[in-house]
């Protein structure tokens, strides 16, 4: 049963506490908290939480002796009166606190430099530090002129990426290595003052001791003195741009303060190392399902992948691959996708515009004239969709890719697939939209482009089988409302599903299961009848009226396209 809640007066409260205080002993308000304290310190996790019914034990050993002659209520008000756990936890945090700036105190008889390099006190994070091989011989180093030796970490021999390559970072493997041993010598005081910070985590005002606002105060002295930018320094600068380019990390002297700088030098090593232990884990799975390419970066978006595709084995290695968002091609790293934009002069998918309304624009690419293009958007849908088995056999299909524009160029949002000649007049053989854009009405405006192209071609036209789960999901909203909207305009008493399927292109196969997911289809005395449902219709026309008008729809008039079996028997 729910608790109920109770509302206690400053005078009640202080009665039970009076008895709750006159109870207890000593003896047994030391090892409560004592035993708290432990808790606190050396078990952070919660234990399970009991089941409510679970049965309860009232052996003579299991119950305390001091409160058998107590009744069962009073014993009760005593374990849960408020200002009792108060004192008790507030008792808890001083013994803590107390103990911990002791041993602060204790360690703080060092120099000047020693304590200001223990002051980033706020802002440490307690994080496991992966444990991992990296001395591999096959790991090699992409900068030029670098064997690979060392690490931005100080803590292996050697590196295989660039940001944990110590030259590419304008530094030795040496100087690496003191960093870390330095660092390894002060992480002992670091670690008492965080667990003085993680008991006060709790607390809405933290209380600082004199010894920690000396070093709040000295830290913040040590911010305010930045590092002039002189004229030196600026052209130091410019000579290492102008240099290295962009092979090597900017230099970083005279930017921000020394303190500011060394925690951005822990933190980037610290990343380095996560990465690469990322990129060792991955190589050791040999499950086909966990064993590929987990991340895709595609212009100014990167995206988790959904499933397995059938890249060359050299790029299904890789944890994360680079994709030239205009011409789809697929790079390992992001130097080479850098180097690639620099020469691609594609600025839109290859095949003709044929419809353009606003920024959106969808364009008709041939399998069998841009074969290269479509084999890469193939790959590229099979990373989202777990039903495609076509990636390289492109040449009897059309590609209708649908672009975003703007000034840097048009950048795709997702596509549909057709068949030049379907002997069972599919529409649409393989539909995606990229996931960066979904839940945008862009799937939508797939879909009835699809259908304004039967239309055209005056066939009825219907997916092919099987469906995604979200392309079914997708379909089938698509088709409610199409029939909704239909039906809220009809206004003759009798209605033929063929006419029906004739104005809209969509089978009628999807218009009676549309009609029967709705419960608008009847049969009765030997005949199937349409059921207008009022309620049904107004629900439709009330949640369409508060969909936001961003012009996410497909206007015919914007189409320029002639069906390709009338391109074939026009004169050339």
């Amino acid at each position: 049963m729910p608790r109920r809640k109770r509302k206690i007066t400053e005078t009640a409260s202080e009665e039970s506490d009076v008895s709750a205080v006159a109870a207890e002993s000593e003896d047994e308000k030391i090892i409560r908290v004592t035993r708290r304290s432990q808790l606190t310190v050396q078990s952070p996790t919660r234990s399970p939480p009991k089941r409510r019914h679970e049965p309860v034990s009232h052996s003579d050993s299991d119950t305390d002796h001091s409160t058998k002659e107590v009744p069962e209520k009073q014993a009760k008000k005593e374990r849960v009166t408020p200002k009792k756990r108060a004192n008790t936890r507030a008792s808890d945090r001083e013994n803590l606190v107390q103990a911990a700036s002791n041993n602060i105190i204790t360690t703080n008889t060092q120099n000047d430099d020693d304590n200001i390099d223990h002051l980033d006190w706020a802002l440490n994070e307690k994080r496991s530090i992966p444990q991992t091989n990296y001395d591999e011989s096959s790991a090699r180093c992409p900068l030029p002129g670098c064997d690979s030796k060392g690490h931005l970490s100080g803590r292996h021999d050697r590196h295989r990426t660039l940001t944990s390559c110590p030259l590419y970072h304008n530094t030795t493997a040496d100087e690496c290595r003191k960093k870390f041993d330095d660092r390894q010598n002060k992480m002992e005081e670091r670690k008492k003052i965080v667990a003085v910070l993680n008991e006060r985590r709790d607390m809405r005002r933290p209380v600082l001791n004199d010894e920690q606002k000396t070093r709040l105060d000295r830290v913040n002295s040590i911010r305010r003195r930045q590092p002039e930018l002189t004229e030196d320094v600026k052209e130091k600068h410019i000579k290492h741009r102008q240099k290295h380019g962009t092979t090597k990390e900017p230099l970083m002297n005279g930017l921000a303060s020394d303190y500011d700088l060394e925690l951005f030098r822990e933190a980037q090593a610290k990343a380095s190392e996560r990465l690469e232990h990322e990129m060792t884990q991955h190589y050791q799975k040999s499950d086909l399902q966990e064993y590929r390419i987990k991340k895709l970066e595609i212009g100014r978006w990167e995206v988790e992948t959904w499933y397995s595709s059938p890249y060359p084995d050299e790029y299904a290695r890789l944890t994360k691959i680079y994709l030239c968002e205009f011409c789809l091609k697929y790079m390992r790293t992001a130097t080479i996708l850098r180097r690639h934009m620099a020469k691609c002069v594609w600025r839109h998918p290859p095949g003709d515009e044929i419809y353009r309304k606003n920024n959106i624009s969808v364009f008709e690419v041939d399998g069998k004239k841009n074969k290269v293009y479509c084999q890469n958007l193939c790959l590229l849908a099979k990373l989202f969709l777990d039903h495609k088995t076509l990636y390289f056999d492109v040449e009897p299909f059309l590609f209708y890719v649908m672009t975003e524009n703007e000034s840097s160029g048009c950048h795709i949002v997702g596509y549909f697939s057709k068949e030049k000649n379907s002997f069972l007049n599919y529409n649409v053989s393989c539909i995606l939209t990229l996931p960066q854009y979904m839940r945008q009405g862009f799937g939508k405006m797939l879909i009835d482009f699809s259908y304004l192209l039967s239309q055209v071609e005056q066939k009825i036209g219907s997916p092919e089988r099987p469906l995604s789960d979200l392309g079914l999901i997708t379909y089938r909203s698509y088709w409610k409302d199409v029939l909704l909207n239909y039906l809220h305009k009809y206004k003759g008493n009798e209605l033929c599903i063929k006419d029906v399927s004739q104005e809209t292109a969509i089978n009628a196969n999807d218009i009676v299961s549309t009609l029967q997911a709705l419960g608008m289809l009847k049969y009765w005395k030997g005949k199937h009848l349409v059921l207008r449902r009022k309620e049904v219709i107004d629900d439709y026309l009330e949640k369409k009226a508060k969909r936001p008008t961003d012009n996410k729809l497909i206007d015919s008039g914007c189409l320029k396209w002639t069906p390709p079996a009338k391109r074939i028997q026009s004169p050339s």
